[in-house]
């Protein structure tokens, strides 16, 4: 893999990195969808009949969030960076 940031992550940061980043776009497309008057919630959309789940992957990606905030350099991340 090449030698950039995502890839000198461990699997937990990689995941981490990645719910984060899906979070940012959907709540970007609620934005953008409150002002053309639509629905654009990605998890809405696909899981809205099942509201446990839609709650559920919220509260994922809101764990992930505190994750990259508090994370430090775990040893797997130390190792790929040298």
């Amino acid at each position: 893999m090449a030698n950039t940031y995502i890839g000198r992550l461990c699997w937990a940061h990689m995941l981490t990195y990645i719910l984060v980043l899906v979070g940012a776009l959907n709540w970007g497309l609620v934005g953008v969808g409150w002002f053309v008057d639509t629905n654009l919630n990605i998890v809405n959309l696909l899981f809205g009949s099942w509201p446990t789940v839609e709650y559920l992957i919220y509260a994922i990606v809101w764990l992930s969030a505190v994750f990259m905030l508090f994370q430090g350099s775990c040893n797997q991340c130390a190792e790929k960076k040298m």
